[in-house]
Protein backbone atom coordinates (compact mmCIF):
# COMPACT_ATOMS: atom_id res chain seq x y z
CA UNK A 1 0.00 0.00 0.00
CA UNK A 2 2.84 2.37 1.13
CA UNK A 3 4.02 1.94 -2.76
CA UNK A 4 1.34 2.40 -4.39
CA UNK A 5 0.79 5.43 -2.95
CA UNK A 6 4.20 6.79 -3.27
CA UNK A 7 3.67 6.15 -6.98
CA UNK A 8 0.61 8.30 -6.98
CA UNK A 9 2.43 11.08 -4.86
CA UNK A 10 5.52 11.56 -7.22
CA UNK A 11 4.02 10.18 -11.33
CA UNK A 12 1.29 11.34 -13.13
CA UNK A 13 -2.15 10.17 -12.86
CA UNK A 14 -2.61 6.10 -14.20
CA UNK A 15 -6.30 5.83 -15.61
CA UNK A 16 -7.21 2.04 -15.48
CA UNK A 17 -7.65 0.95 -18.92
CA UNK A 18 -8.70 -2.90 -20.28
CA UNK A 19 -10.47 -5.43 -17.60
CA UNK A 20 -10.15 -2.36 -15.29
CA UNK A 21 -11.77 -0.02 -17.16
CA UNK A 22 -15.02 -2.28 -17.82
CA UNK A 23 -15.49 -3.37 -13.90
CA UNK A 24 -14.18 0.17 -12.26
CA UNK A 25 -17.62 0.13 -10.26
CA UNK A 26 -16.85 -3.72 -9.03
CA UNK A 27 -13.11 -2.97 -8.37
CA UNK A 28 -13.99 -0.05 -6.38
CA UNK A 29 -16.72 -2.08 -4.15
CA UNK A 30 -13.97 -4.77 -3.77
CA UNK A 31 -10.86 -2.01 -3.00
CA UNK A 32 -13.16 -0.33 0.01
CA UNK A 33 -14.29 -4.10 1.40
CA UNK A 34 -10.78 -4.69 1.21
CA UNK A 35 -9.77 -1.68 3.32
CA UNK A 36 -12.43 -1.80 5.59
CA UNK A 37 -11.62 -5.21 6.61
CA UNK A 38 -7.99 -4.10 7.14
CA UNK A 39 -9.45 -1.58 9.43
CA UNK A 40 -10.77 -3.75 11.24
CA UNK A 41 -8.52 -6.27 11.47
CA UNK A 42 -5.74 -3.74 12.29
CA UNK A 43 -7.81 -1.10 14.30
CA UNK A 44 -5.23 1.40 14.32
CA UNK A 45 -7.66 3.96 16.72
CA UNK A 46 -7.10 0.78 19.38
CA UNK A 47 -3.51 1.15 20.25
CA UNK A 48 -2.26 -1.77 22.79
CA UNK A 49 1.13 -1.47 23.41
CA UNK A 50 4.11 -3.83 23.45
CA UNK A 51 3.35 -6.95 24.59
CA UNK A 52 -0.18 -6.16 24.65
CA UNK A 53 -2.86 -8.07 22.01
CA UNK A 54 -6.64 -6.78 21.07
CA UNK A 55 -9.28 -8.26 21.43
CA UNK A 56 -13.10 -7.77 21.41
CA UNK A 57 -14.98 -6.69 24.35
CA UNK A 58 -18.52 -5.76 25.31
CA UNK A 59 -19.10 -2.03 25.08
CA UNK A 60 -22.33 -2.21 26.83
CA UNK A 61 -21.00 -3.55 30.33
CA UNK A 62 -16.95 -2.94 30.12
CA UNK A 63 -17.38 0.64 28.55
CA UNK A 64 -15.15 0.27 25.50
CA UNK A 65 -15.22 -2.01 22.48
CA UNK A 66 -11.77 -3.76 22.98
CA UNK A 67 -9.75 -4.69 25.96
CA UNK A 68 -5.33 -5.64 25.59
CA UNK A 69 -4.50 -8.72 26.70
CA UNK A 70 -0.98 -9.83 27.47
CA UNK A 71 1.80 -8.19 29.52
CA UNK A 72 1.79 -4.64 29.81
CA UNK A 73 5.28 -3.62 28.60
CA UNK A 74 4.81 -0.15 28.63
CA UNK A 75 2.68 0.17 31.54
CA UNK A 76 0.08 1.95 28.81
CA UNK A 77 -3.71 1.67 29.13
CA UNK A 78 -5.76 -1.34 28.42
CA UNK A 79 -8.70 -0.17 26.89
CA UNK A 80 -10.94 2.95 26.34
CA UNK A 81 -11.37 5.49 29.31
CA UNK A 82 -8.90 2.62 31.46
CA UNK A 83 -10.02 3.14 35.05
CA UNK A 84 -6.47 2.22 35.80
CA UNK A 85 -4.57 4.91 33.64
CA UNK A 86 -3.72 6.76 37.00
CA UNK A 87 -2.09 3.53 38.19
CA UNK A 88 -0.33 2.89 34.89
CA UNK A 89 1.28 5.90 34.44
CA UNK A 90 2.12 5.84 38.49
CA UNK A 91 4.25 2.53 37.91
CA UNK A 92 5.77 3.68 34.76
CA UNK A 93 7.09 6.73 36.02
CA UNK A 94 8.48 4.06 39.23
CA UNK A 95 9.66 1.84 36.21
CA UNK A 96 11.45 4.49 34.01
CA UNK A 97 14.10 5.34 37.06
CA UNK A 98 14.44 1.20 38.05
CA UNK A 99 17.92 1.98 35.97
CA UNK A 100 19.45 -0.83 34.11
CA UNK A 101 20.40 -2.85 36.78
CA UNK A 102 16.72 -4.03 37.56
CA UNK A 103 14.34 -6.91 38.50
CA UNK A 104 10.64 -7.37 37.81
CA UNK A 105 7.54 -8.78 39.62
CA UNK A 106 4.65 -8.91 37.08
CA UNK A 107 0.75 -8.38 38.84
CA UNK A 108 -1.17 -11.05 36.89
CA UNK A 109 -4.80 -10.10 36.97
CA UNK A 110 -8.10 -10.00 34.76
CA UNK A 111 -7.79 -6.09 34.67
CA UNK A 112 -10.41 -5.22 32.82
CA UNK A 113 -13.50 -7.62 34.53
CA UNK A 114 -17.00 -7.61 32.53
CA UNK A 115 -19.80 -7.41 35.14
CA UNK A 116 -21.65 -9.70 33.16
CA UNK A 117 -19.49 -12.53 33.18
CA UNK A 118 -16.62 -11.80 35.89
CA UNK A 119 -17.39 -12.41 39.52
CA UNK A 120 -14.26 -9.83 40.56
CA UNK A 121 -15.23 -6.11 40.05
CA UNK A 122 -13.41 -3.55 39.42
CA UNK A 123 -12.47 -1.60 42.17
CA UNK A 124 -11.37 -4.86 43.76
CA UNK A 125 -8.57 -4.94 41.31
CA UNK A 126 -7.62 -1.50 41.62
CA UNK A 127 -7.05 -2.43 45.44
CA UNK A 128 -4.85 -5.14 44.63
CA UNK A 129 -2.70 -2.50 42.32
CA UNK A 130 -2.22 -0.47 44.78
CA UNK A 131 -1.00 -3.05 47.42
CA UNK A 132 1.09 -4.15 44.76
CA UNK A 133 3.01 -0.73 44.45
CA UNK A 134 3.11 -0.18 48.24
CA UNK A 135 5.46 -3.82 48.48
CA UNK A 136 7.85 -2.89 45.30
CA UNK A 137 8.12 0.72 46.23
CA UNK A 138 8.42 1.03 50.01
CA UNK A 139 9.97 4.79 51.72
CA UNK A 140 13.10 2.71 52.46
CA UNK A 141 13.08 -0.24 49.93
CA UNK A 142 15.80 -2.31 47.54
CA UNK A 143 16.57 0.01 44.37
CA UNK A 144 15.69 -1.59 40.72
CA UNK A 145 12.35 -3.27 41.01
CA UNK A 146 10.37 -3.15 38.25
CA UNK A 147 6.49 -3.78 38.04
CA UNK A 148 4.48 -4.98 35.30
CA UNK A 149 0.72 -6.00 34.73
CA UNK A 150 -0.76 -8.60 32.81
CA UNK A 151 -4.16 -9.17 31.98
CA UNK A 152 -5.71 -12.07 30.72
CA UNK A 153 -9.27 -10.87 30.27
CA UNK A 154 -12.52 -12.32 31.49
CA UNK A 155 -12.33 -16.07 33.06
CA UNK A 156 -8.94 -16.22 32.08
CA UNK A 157 -9.81 -16.62 28.68
CA UNK A 158 -6.76 -15.64 27.16
CA UNK A 159 -4.31 -17.26 29.40
CA UNK A 160 -2.48 -18.63 26.43
CA UNK A 161 -1.52 -15.42 25.00
CA UNK A 162 -0.36 -13.75 28.95
CA UNK A 163 1.97 -16.96 29.41
CA UNK A 164 3.12 -16.63 25.89
CA UNK A 165 4.07 -12.86 26.64
CA UNK A 166 5.54 -13.20 29.95
CA UNK A 167 7.82 -16.31 29.00
CA UNK A 168 9.34 -14.39 25.80
CA UNK A 169 9.79 -11.47 28.19
CA UNK A 170 11.35 -13.33 31.47
CA UNK A 171 14.95 -13.27 30.76
CA UNK A 172 15.13 -9.74 29.43
CA UNK A 173 12.55 -8.13 31.72
CA UNK A 174 14.52 -10.00 34.54
CA UNK A 175 11.06 -11.22 36.21
CA UNK A 176 11.61 -12.52 39.24
CA UNK A 177 8.09 -13.49 40.44
CA UNK A 178 4.58 -13.73 38.69
CA UNK A 179 1.99 -12.58 41.91
CA UNK A 180 -1.71 -12.73 42.30
CA UNK A 181 -3.21 -14.94 39.54
CA UNK A 182 -6.50 -13.62 40.26
CA UNK A 183 -8.93 -16.05 40.33
CA UNK A 184 -9.10 -19.78 41.00
CA UNK A 185 -9.95 -21.65 37.82
CA UNK A 186 -9.22 -24.37 35.34
CA UNK A 187 -7.50 -21.60 33.03
CA UNK A 188 -5.72 -19.81 35.75
CA UNK A 189 -4.81 -23.01 36.73
CA UNK A 190 -3.52 -24.24 33.42
CA UNK A 191 -1.52 -20.55 33.21
CA UNK A 192 0.27 -21.45 36.48
CA UNK A 193 1.56 -24.60 35.08
CA UNK A 194 3.13 -23.31 31.75
CA UNK A 195 4.53 -20.41 33.85
CA UNK A 196 5.98 -23.24 35.79
CA UNK A 197 6.92 -25.79 33.22
CA UNK A 198 9.87 -22.36 31.73
CA UNK A 199 11.04 -22.00 35.25
CA UNK A 200 8.95 -19.18 36.22
CA UNK A 201 7.59 -18.71 40.12
CA UNK A 202 3.80 -17.56 40.41
CA UNK A 203 3.23 -16.56 44.78
CA UNK A 204 -0.98 -16.63 44.27
CA UNK A 205 -2.67 -13.87 46.39
CA UNK A 206 -6.59 -14.53 45.87
CA UNK A 207 -6.38 -18.54 44.75
CA UNK A 208 -7.79 -20.63 47.53
CA UNK A 209 -8.48 -23.87 45.16
CA UNK A 210 -6.58 -26.64 47.11
CA UNK A 211 -6.07 -27.93 43.52
CA UNK A 212 -4.67 -24.66 42.11
CA UNK A 213 -0.94 -25.99 42.74
CA UNK A 214 -1.31 -29.11 40.46
CA UNK A 215 -1.71 -29.05 36.89
CA UNK A 216 -4.63 -30.02 35.34
CA UNK A 217 -3.02 -34.28 35.04
CA UNK A 218 -2.89 -33.92 39.13
CA UNK A 219 1.16 -33.34 39.16
CA UNK A 220 2.52 -31.03 41.86
CA UNK A 221 3.30 -27.51 40.47
CA UNK A 222 6.91 -26.99 41.51
CA UNK A 223 6.96 -23.34 41.09
CA UNK A 224 3.47 -22.17 42.62
CA UNK A 225 3.14 -20.60 46.40
CA UNK A 226 0.67 -18.87 47.83
CA UNK A 227 0.16 -16.12 50.59
CA UNK A 228 -3.37 -16.65 50.73
CA UNK A 229 -5.07 -19.37 53.15
CA UNK A 230 -6.55 -22.68 50.70
CA UNK A 231 -10.23 -23.74 50.62
CA UNK A 232 -9.66 -26.14 53.18
CA UNK A 233 -8.41 -24.27 55.78
CA UNK A 234 -11.64 -21.37 55.23
CA UNK A 235 -13.83 -24.53 55.40
CA UNK A 236 -11.92 -25.90 58.42
CA UNK A 237 -12.54 -22.33 59.44
CA UNK A 238 -16.17 -21.98 59.06
CA UNK A 239 -16.91 -25.49 60.27
CA UNK A 240 -15.17 -24.80 63.21
CA UNK A 241 -17.55 -21.75 63.70
CA UNK A 242 -20.69 -23.68 62.92
CA UNK A 243 -19.90 -26.17 65.65
CA UNK A 244 -18.75 -23.51 68.18
CA UNK A 245 -22.18 -21.51 67.57
CA UNK A 246 -24.60 -24.25 67.99
CA UNK A 247 -26.11 -24.53 64.66
CA UNK A 248 -28.20 -27.74 63.84
CA UNK A 249 -29.73 -27.71 60.00
CA UNK A 250 -26.85 -26.66 57.98
CA UNK A 251 -27.89 -26.39 54.22
CA UNK A 252 -25.21 -26.38 51.36
CA UNK A 253 -25.93 -24.70 47.96
CA UNK A 254 -22.48 -24.72 45.37
CA UNK A 255 -21.35 -24.29 42.54
CA UNK A 256 -20.32 -27.31 40.22
CA UNK A 257 -19.06 -25.58 37.17
CA UNK A 258 -15.51 -27.66 36.51
CA UNK A 259 -14.30 -24.15 35.35
CA UNK A 260 -14.91 -22.76 38.53
CA UNK A 261 -12.13 -24.40 41.26
CA UNK A 262 -12.87 -21.87 43.77
CA UNK A 263 -16.62 -22.97 43.85
CA UNK A 264 -16.01 -26.72 43.59
CA UNK A 265 -13.28 -27.51 45.97
CA UNK A 266 -14.62 -25.62 48.59
CA UNK A 267 -17.78 -27.57 48.86
CA UNK A 268 -15.61 -30.35 48.76
CA UNK A 269 -13.71 -28.97 51.63
CA UNK A 270 -16.79 -28.02 53.69
CA UNK A 271 -17.97 -31.44 53.24
CA UNK A 272 -14.97 -32.70 54.73
CA UNK A 273 -14.87 -30.38 57.55
CA UNK A 274 -18.03 -30.09 58.59
CA UNK A 275 -18.68 -31.15 62.45
CA UNK A 276 -22.69 -30.65 61.87
CA UNK A 277 -24.67 -33.02 59.38
CA UNK A 278 -25.07 -31.16 55.96
CA UNK A 279 -29.31 -32.18 55.75
CA UNK A 280 -30.07 -30.96 52.50
CA UNK A 281 -27.68 -30.00 49.35
CA UNK A 282 -28.59 -27.85 45.86
CA UNK A 283 -26.13 -27.24 43.37
CA UNK A 284 -26.06 -24.80 40.30
CA UNK A 285 -24.47 -24.28 37.11
CA UNK A 286 -24.14 -20.95 34.58
CA UNK A 287 -22.72 -20.14 31.67
CA UNK A 288 -22.64 -16.85 29.99
CA UNK A 289 -25.90 -15.70 28.54
CA UNK A 290 -26.67 -14.12 25.31
CA UNK A 291 -30.14 -12.40 26.76
CA UNK A 292 -29.35 -11.38 30.49
CA UNK A 293 -26.32 -11.22 33.26
CA UNK A 294 -25.08 -14.02 35.18
CA UNK A 295 -26.44 -12.23 38.44
CA UNK A 296 -30.31 -11.89 36.88
CA UNK A 297 -30.07 -15.24 35.57
CA UNK A 298 -29.57 -17.04 39.28
CA UNK A 299 -31.49 -14.74 40.90
CA UNK A 300 -34.69 -16.48 39.00
CA UNK A 301 -33.03 -19.53 39.70
CA UNK A 302 -32.46 -19.29 43.43
CA UNK A 303 -36.54 -18.27 43.66
CA UNK A 304 -37.04 -20.85 42.05
CA UNK A 305 -35.94 -23.12 45.42
CA UNK A 306 -38.44 -21.00 47.50
CA UNK A 307 -40.38 -23.73 48.88
CA UNK A 308 -37.19 -26.25 48.87
CA UNK A 309 -35.42 -23.82 51.38
CA UNK A 310 -38.84 -23.12 53.16
CA UNK A 311 -39.05 -27.07 53.62
CA UNK A 312 -35.80 -27.78 54.60
CA UNK A 313 -35.80 -25.04 57.20
CA UNK A 314 -32.10 -24.66 57.55
CA UNK A 315 -30.46 -22.41 60.53
CA UNK A 316 -27.53 -22.19 58.55
CA UNK A 317 -26.70 -22.12 54.64
CA UNK A 318 -22.75 -22.70 53.70
CA UNK A 319 -22.42 -21.18 50.55
CA UNK A 320 -19.77 -22.62 48.26
CA UNK A 321 -19.77 -20.08 45.20
CA UNK A 322 -18.63 -17.08 43.78
CA UNK A 323 -19.73 -13.36 45.59
CA UNK A 324 -21.68 -12.50 42.55
CA UNK A 325 -23.72 -15.15 43.18
CA UNK A 326 -24.09 -15.13 46.62
CA UNK A 327 -25.60 -11.50 46.05
CA UNK A 328 -28.19 -13.60 43.78
CA UNK A 329 -28.84 -15.68 46.54
CA UNK A 330 -29.50 -12.95 49.03
CA UNK A 331 -31.65 -10.89 46.66
CA UNK A 332 -34.03 -14.01 46.15
CA UNK A 333 -34.39 -14.83 49.93
CA UNK A 334 -35.07 -11.40 50.83
CA UNK A 335 -37.73 -10.71 47.79
CA UNK A 336 -40.14 -14.33 47.37
CA UNK A 337 -41.99 -14.41 50.13
CA UNK A 338 -41.85 -15.54 53.99
CA UNK A 339 -41.01 -18.77 54.98
CA UNK A 340 -43.83 -19.95 58.24
CA UNK A 341 -41.03 -21.37 60.52
CA UNK A 342 -38.02 -19.83 59.06
CA UNK A 343 -37.86 -16.04 59.54
CA UNK A 344 -34.05 -15.22 59.50
CA UNK A 345 -31.08 -17.96 58.25
CA UNK A 346 -27.39 -17.33 58.89
CA UNK A 347 -25.02 -17.85 55.43
CA UNK A 348 -21.49 -18.48 55.54
CA UNK A 349 -19.73 -18.70 52.58
CA UNK A 350 -15.46 -18.39 51.68
CA UNK A 351 -13.32 -15.40 50.50
CA UNK A 352 -15.34 -14.43 47.23
CA UNK A 353 -18.27 -12.69 49.29
CA UNK A 354 -15.60 -10.05 50.04
CA UNK A 355 -16.82 -8.66 46.38
CA UNK A 356 -20.36 -8.02 47.91
CA UNK A 357 -18.79 -5.62 50.68
CA UNK A 358 -19.35 -2.07 50.30
CA UNK A 359 -23.05 -2.56 48.18
CA UNK A 360 -26.13 -2.23 50.88
CA UNK A 361 -27.86 -5.70 50.66
CA UNK A 362 -31.25 -6.77 51.02
CA UNK A 363 -31.20 -8.82 54.57
CA UNK A 364 -33.82 -7.63 56.47
CA UNK A 365 -36.68 -8.19 53.88
CA UNK A 366 -38.84 -11.44 54.07
CA UNK A 367 -36.54 -14.18 55.15
CA UNK A 368 -33.78 -12.11 57.28
CA UNK A 369 -30.24 -12.92 56.78
CA UNK A 370 -26.69 -12.73 58.87
CA UNK A 371 -24.18 -12.92 56.53
CA UNK A 372 -20.80 -14.07 57.58
CA UNK A 373 -17.20 -15.09 55.12
CA UNK A 374 -13.92 -15.96 56.02
CA UNK A 375 -12.15 -13.61 54.93
CA UNK A 376 -8.81 -12.79 53.26
CA UNK A 377 -7.61 -9.56 55.14
CA UNK A 378 -9.08 -7.51 57.19
CA UNK A 379 -7.80 -3.92 58.53
CA UNK A 380 -8.63 -4.47 61.95
CA UNK A 381 -8.13 -8.36 62.20
CA UNK A 382 -5.50 -8.06 64.89
CA UNK A 383 -7.18 -6.20 67.02
CA UNK A 384 -8.83 -9.35 67.41
CA UNK A 385 -5.73 -11.29 68.37
CA UNK A 386 -4.44 -8.88 71.41
CA UNK A 387 -4.27 -11.44 74.16
CA UNK A 388 -1.61 -13.58 72.54
CA UNK A 389 1.67 -12.76 73.54
CA UNK A 390 3.04 -12.76 69.24
CA UNK A 391 0.24 -9.83 68.73
CA UNK A 392 2.27 -7.23 69.22
CA UNK A 393 4.48 -7.98 66.17
CA UNK A 394 1.99 -8.83 64.11
CA UNK A 395 0.26 -5.51 65.14
CA UNK A 396 3.62 -3.48 64.51
CA UNK A 397 4.22 -5.28 61.02
CA UNK A 398 0.78 -4.06 59.88
CA UNK A 399 1.00 -0.55 61.37
CA UNK A 400 4.42 0.04 58.97
CA UNK A 401 2.13 -1.56 56.31
CA UNK A 402 -0.63 1.24 56.57
CA UNK A 403 2.29 4.05 56.64
CA UNK A 404 3.79 3.26 53.44
CA UNK A 405 0.21 2.30 51.76
CA UNK A 406 -1.20 5.70 53.29
CA UNK A 407 1.77 7.81 53.59
CA UNK A 408 4.48 7.04 51.05
CA UNK A 409 1.91 6.53 48.67
CA UNK A 410 -0.97 8.31 49.51
CA UNK A 411 -3.52 5.95 48.99
CA UNK A 412 -6.79 6.67 51.20
CA UNK A 413 -6.88 4.16 54.30
CA UNK A 414 -10.59 3.46 53.53
CA UNK A 415 -9.14 1.60 50.47
CA UNK A 416 -8.03 -1.56 52.60
CA UNK A 417 -11.65 -2.20 54.36
CA UNK A 418 -11.91 -5.31 51.90
CA UNK A 419 -7.99 -6.93 52.29
CA UNK A 420 -7.76 -6.89 48.65
CA UNK A 421 -4.35 -4.15 49.02
CA UNK A 422 -3.62 -6.17 51.79
CA UNK A 423 -3.30 -9.32 50.52
CA UNK A 424 -1.55 -8.85 47.05
CA UNK A 425 1.16 -6.59 48.92
CA UNK A 426 2.21 -9.72 50.75
CA UNK A 427 2.01 -11.26 47.76
CA UNK A 428 4.72 -8.76 46.02
CA UNK A 429 6.63 -8.59 49.27
CA UNK A 430 7.93 -12.18 49.30
CA UNK A 431 8.92 -11.58 45.18
CA UNK A 432 10.70 -8.54 46.16
CA UNK A 433 12.29 -10.59 49.06
CA UNK A 434 13.25 -13.45 46.85
CA UNK A 435 14.81 -10.91 44.20
CA UNK A 436 16.77 -9.08 47.14
CA UNK A 437 18.04 -12.48 48.07
CA UNK A 438 19.05 -13.88 44.80
CA UNK A 439 22.40 -13.56 43.30
CA UNK A 440 21.17 -13.99 39.71
CA UNK A 441 18.85 -12.34 38.05
CA UNK A 442 18.24 -15.18 35.78
CA UNK A 443 14.10 -16.12 36.48
CA UNK A 444 14.55 -19.89 36.79
CA UNK A 445 16.88 -19.03 39.53
CA UNK A 446 14.00 -17.81 41.55
CA UNK A 447 12.03 -20.47 43.02
CA UNK A 448 14.79 -21.77 45.24
CA UNK A 449 14.63 -18.16 46.57
CA UNK A 450 10.63 -18.53 47.10
CA UNK A 451 11.02 -21.73 48.47
CA UNK A 452 13.04 -20.51 51.00
CA UNK A 453 11.08 -18.29 53.03
CA UNK A 454 10.14 -20.64 55.54
CA UNK A 455 9.22 -20.46 58.91
CA UNK A 456 12.83 -20.04 60.07
CA UNK A 457 12.92 -16.79 57.20
CA UNK A 458 9.63 -15.71 57.29
CA UNK A 459 8.63 -11.86 55.73
CA UNK A 460 6.70 -9.88 57.22
CA UNK A 461 3.22 -8.80 55.73
CA UNK A 462 0.03 -7.41 56.18
CA UNK A 463 -1.69 -10.40 56.69
CA UNK A 464 0.70 -11.51 59.18
CA UNK A 465 3.97 -13.25 58.39
CA UNK A 466 4.64 -15.10 55.50
CA UNK A 467 6.47 -18.16 55.36
CA UNK A 468 5.74 -21.39 52.76
CA UNK A 469 5.33 -25.07 52.74
CA UNK A 470 8.03 -26.09 51.04
CA UNK A 471 6.26 -29.62 50.02
CA UNK A 472 2.77 -27.77 48.59
CA UNK A 473 4.06 -24.54 48.64
CA UNK A 474 1.06 -23.02 50.83
CA UNK A 475 1.28 -20.91 53.45
CA UNK A 476 2.19 -21.86 56.76
CA UNK A 477 -0.25 -20.85 59.56
CA UNK A 478 -2.62 -18.21 57.92
CA UNK A 479 -4.68 -15.52 60.08
CA UNK A 480 -8.18 -15.87 59.25
CA UNK A 481 -10.86 -13.50 60.01
CA UNK A 482 -14.45 -14.07 60.17
CA UNK A 483 -16.68 -11.12 59.30
CA UNK A 484 -20.11 -10.08 58.69
CA UNK A 485 -21.84 -7.67 56.42
CA UNK A 486 -24.25 -5.74 57.34
CA UNK A 487 -27.17 -4.22 55.24
CA UNK A 488 -25.20 -1.27 54.66
CA UNK A 489 -22.77 -3.35 52.69
CA UNK A 490 -20.45 -2.35 56.28
CA UNK A 491 -17.88 -5.15 57.06
CA UNK A 492 -17.75 -6.01 60.74
CA UNK A 493 -15.26 -8.77 62.72
CA UNK A 494 -16.40 -11.37 64.18
CA UNK A 495 -13.48 -13.54 64.98
CA UNK A 496 -10.25 -14.26 63.87
CA UNK A 497 -8.70 -17.84 63.40
CA UNK A 498 -5.80 -19.96 62.55
CA UNK A 499 -5.42 -21.88 59.60
CA UNK A 500 -3.23 -24.50 62.02
CA UNK A 501 -4.51 -23.26 65.13
CA UNK A 502 -2.11 -20.74 66.14
CA UNK A 503 0.22 -18.48 65.00
CA UNK A 504 3.18 -18.79 63.06
CA UNK A 505 5.86 -21.29 64.82
CA UNK A 506 9.32 -20.83 64.42
CA UNK A 507 10.95 -23.85 65.52
CA UNK A 508 13.28 -25.84 62.81
CA UNK A 509 10.35 -27.90 62.44
CA UNK A 510 7.78 -25.49 62.33
CA UNK A 511 6.15 -26.88 64.64
CA UNK A 512 4.58 -29.92 63.17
Amino acid sequence: MSETRERAETGPPVRPRGWARRYRALVIVVVVLLAGAALVWIRPWESCGAGLHTVDADAKSVGSSYVCVGLNLDSGPMRDDDPLDPLEKLIKGRNDTAGDNFKTVVVLENLTPDPKVDSQPLPFVQREVQGAITAAWPKNGPPGIKLLLANYGSDADHWRVVADEIIAAAAAQRIVAVTDVGTSSENSRALVAELSQHGIATIGATVTADNMNTDPKGARIDNFFRVGPTNTDEARAAAGYIAAHGFQRVMMIHGVSKEDTYATTLAEAFKSSSKVPVVFTKTYDVKPLADTSREAYLRGLFRSWHNDICGAKPDLIYFAGRGLDLGALVAALAGDGACEGLESVTVMTGDDASTLAGKPLELNKDIGVQLRYTALAYPDQWDMFTADPAHPTYKKNYDNFVAEFTGTHGFPKKELWDGAAMIEHDAVAAAVEAAVRNVSADPVSVANMVRSIDCNSSVPGATGFIAFDQATGNQLDKALPILSIHPDGSVHPVDLVWSRGRPLNTAPDCGR
